[in-house]
């Protein structure tokens, strides 16, 4: 229900621990460069600890649709240094109205419009 849940198995170069790569995603939702324009959420990416989690009925309206939220960050085997999460975005704001709004915004911004 207006809710894109995604599957996602990652292979990186160097080995890393999960509570890194939730650090990373924190940092990125941080300091994000069109932090700064109107239609951009208070947080990009919100990452839960409880493993039934990201929930489309529950955590598809975070930030009124705009936030990505990410859980279940852990090792997997799948690829060299794997690991995976599930992550949730919510298909008919930040996927398609509410992110045209932000990314007209973006190119506003940076006058490329």
């Amino acid at each position: 229900m207006d809710g894109h849940t995604e599957a996602v198995f990652v292979g990186t170069n160097k080995h890393c621990e999960p509570h890194e790569v939730i650090d990373e995603m924190l940092k990125f939702s941080k300091y994000i460069s069109v932090k700064k324009l109107p239609s951009a959420p208070k947080d990009f990416i919100v990452v839960h600890d409880d493993p039934t989690r990201p929930q489309p009925r529950i955590d598809r309206e975070i930030n009124d649709g705009m936030t990505t939220v990410v859980g279940r960050v852990r090792k997997d085997t799948v690829f060299d240094n794997g690991l995976k999460y599930v992550l949730l975005s919510h298909n008919e704001k930040m996927g398609s109205a509410k992110g045209a709004v932000l990314l007209a915004e973006l190119l506003k911004d940076r006058r490329i419009l």
